[in-house]
């Protein structure tokens, strides 16, 4: 295993695909806050907030 290879295969799945997935489909554009509840296609299913994304969404 090349830990440089697979260093570098997280960091693009975390950049290109995790982030900016959870920063578009997450926001609560109507009351503000992070949604933390999502399906894989970015549907929102419990409209209830928890005080660790919101704190995770904001370090990001």
């Amino acid at each position: 295993m090349d830990i440089n290879k697979l260093r570098n295969q997280y960091k693009d799945e975390l950049l290109n695909n995790v982030v900016p997935f959870w920063l578009n489909k997450s926001q609560d554009k109507e009351f503000g806050g992070y949604f933390t509840c999502l399906r894989g296609n970015g549907d929102v299913f419990d409209t209830d907030k928890f005080v660790w994304l919101q704190a995770r969404q904001v370090w990001m």
